[in-house]
């Protein structure tokens, strides 16, 4: 029957049903471990969005500086209008997401996944790093004041893909930011 030590004989049918329940639990799909990896980073975006200030000024208002979660992350309104210009100091929308100072004029941009005004099919992961690290959008734009962009440069690569994983999940909305406003003037050399 079995040829194995007595000692041994009771080990068999043992180290086989451990080994049957290692693959069985510890088997998991490749989709199943990226779905799992996908949703960490997710929730590590959303808690460096929320940590980092994002909704100070992405996000529209309510009742004084409450961020307006059913416009989370959209950028100015359309109804909120530049303040006034100035050259020496910096003035700001009184729900911040509006400023105007030295630079000219800026407004916090759109970026809920919406495909028209938003970060939508214009930024991939990389272009989305490459963006905060470098302080300029895919088009060469330069992000302008209050944005703290050395902060965004300073922050890891998962970091920034995970803020990027986060706010591909947001719910998309359309908000032309620049919407009523004059060309913002060239930098000046």
């Amino acid at each position: 029957m079995n040829n194995l030590p007595h000692e041994y004989s009771r080990l068999v049918p043992s180290a086989s049903a451990a080994l049957f329940a290692v693959l069985l639990l510890g088997t998991s799909s490749p989709a199943t471990a990226q779905q799992a990896a996908g949703g960490a980073a997710v929730e590590r975006g959303r808690y460096l969005v929320t940590i980092t200030g994002c909704h100070d000024c992405h996000s529209p208002k309510i009742k004084g500086m409450t961020p307006d979660l059913t416009r989370a992350l959209s950028g100015r309104p359309a109804t909120t209008p530049l303040p006034s210009p100035t050259t020496t100091e910096v003035h700001a929308s009184a729900d911040l997401t509006a400023w105007n100072g030295p630079w000219g004029f800026s407004v916090a941009s759109n970026l809920t996944p919406d495909a028209a005004t938003g970060i939508g099919t214009r930024y991939t992961e990389a272009s989305f790093v490459t963006t905060m690290r470098t302080g300029k959008k895919p088009n060469g734009t330069a992000i302008m004041p209050p944005m703290p962009s050395e902060v965004y440069q300073n922050m890891t690569d998962e970091d920034l893909k995970a803020i990027f994983a986060y706010l591909r999940t947001i719910k998309p909305i359309m908000n032309p930011v620049l919407a009523g406003l004059p060309p913002p003037n060239p930098p000046k050399p």
